[in-house]
């Protein structure tokens, strides 16, 4: 039922109220009338003493406050009455992220792939608390980073250099996310594909209130060029899609607002990013990827952590090939702190 009909049922219930107290009034009155005009002779005395009494005022007002003042879902909850749910606070308001990232099939894209993903959940858990342990009032929320379209550097069945992580897997993945209350994040590595194909790929998944998107300007590549071979790049337009996709998902869907990663080591990963809009229900969290020496990464995450398409700032730390792997200490150190801090 819409809101209209909605409220035309109510309009009409109110006036059948106001109708059949004037009705009784009315009738009640013209008794008395009646009663009086064909009394006997000998009850005239006892009419003129009702009559004489002080008139009892009805107020139709005092009658209808309580259908006035009761609240219209309790009175009528077959109506089941809509409410504008009530706005959700970003995730990161007063929590940090610590993901552990990679692609189920192999352990060679990152640290997700080296055990069976129980394991892997223990360990994440017990690393973010070791970042809770350490950084003051500010939660941490673990989180599973997982790569759905892994770019391929050879031609692929469809065409888009692309291959995907199986339905099966993934609710392995949703149903384990929520049951120990994890974000879980899905990699896009677009290929020769568009933002807009990869996303409604997973958009069924982003419907789940744990999960989130990221999508990786490397391997976003031409036509006629290789995913890790050619360095690929994202316009403002393709980020900005991504963006209001999950807006109005968010609003459609009654969700909480959604992260939105941007993976960048290099200016030209991102084109325009001075362009790029602010949605209110996506925060833009710009990664600053790319493994190397503690101190290139620190001038590094400077460069992009400050971007001004940046709601909030990421860093991905490298397991096996940073050098010298930044501590937890050292992360909390950055400036501004990482709200997402990735290991690969």
């Amino acid at each position: 039922m819409s809101a209209d009909q909605r409220f035309m049922v109510l309009l009409a219930c109110s006036l059948v109220v106001i109708v059949a107290v004037g009705a009784v009034t009315a009738r009640d009155a013209g008794g008395e009338s009646a009663g009086a005009s064909a009394a006997p002779p000998g009850a005239e005395r006892e009419v003129r003493a009702v009559l004489s009494r002080p008139a009892v005022q009805l107020r139709p007002h005092l009658v209808l406050r309580p259908l006035l003042t009761t609240n219209l879902a309790d009175r009528f909850s077959w109506l089941a009455l809509e409410r504008e749910p009530a706005p959700q606070p970003p995730i990161l308001t007063d929590s940090q992220v610590v993901s552990y990232y990679g692609s189920l099939y192999t352990a060679e894209m990152g640290i997700l792939g080296t055990a069976d993903l129980e394991t892997i959940v223990s360990r994440v858990e017990e690393h973010a608390a070791r970042y809770d342990a350490l950084n003051g009032p500010t939660g941490v929320v673990p989180a599973l980073h997982v790569v759905y379209a892994v770019a391929q550097p050879h031609p692929t069945s469809n065409g888009l250099y692309l291959q995907y992580v199986d339905d099966a897997d993934m609710h392995r993945l949703l149903h384990l996310t929520e049951e120990r209350k994890m974000l879980l994040f899905l990699d896009l590595q677009i290929g020769r594909s568009s933002v807009e194909a990869e996303l409604e790929k997973v958009r069924a998944y982003l419907r789940y209130p744990q999960v989130h998107l990221a999508i990786d300007p490397e391997f976003a590549v031409g036509s006629e060029q290789v995913p890790g071979v050619n360095l690929g790049s994202l316009r403002a337009a393709d980020i900005d899609k991504a963006q209001a996709a999950l807006q109005e998902m968010v609003r459609e869907e009654g969700l909480p607002p959604k992260l939105l990663i941007v993976h960048q080591f290099t200016d030209s990963m991102v084109e325009g990013g001075e362009a790029i809009q602010r949605y209110p229900d996506v925060e833009l969290i710009v990664d600053m990827d790319g493994f190397g020496l503690a101190a290139i990464k620190r001038a590094t995450y400077q460069r992009y952590a400050t971007r001004s398409y940046a709601s909030r700032a990421a860093i991905k730390l490298f397991f096996d090939h940073d050098p010298d792997l930044m501590s937890e200490e050292d992360v909390l150190d950055l400036v501004p702190r990482p709200a997402v801090v990735i290991y690969q």
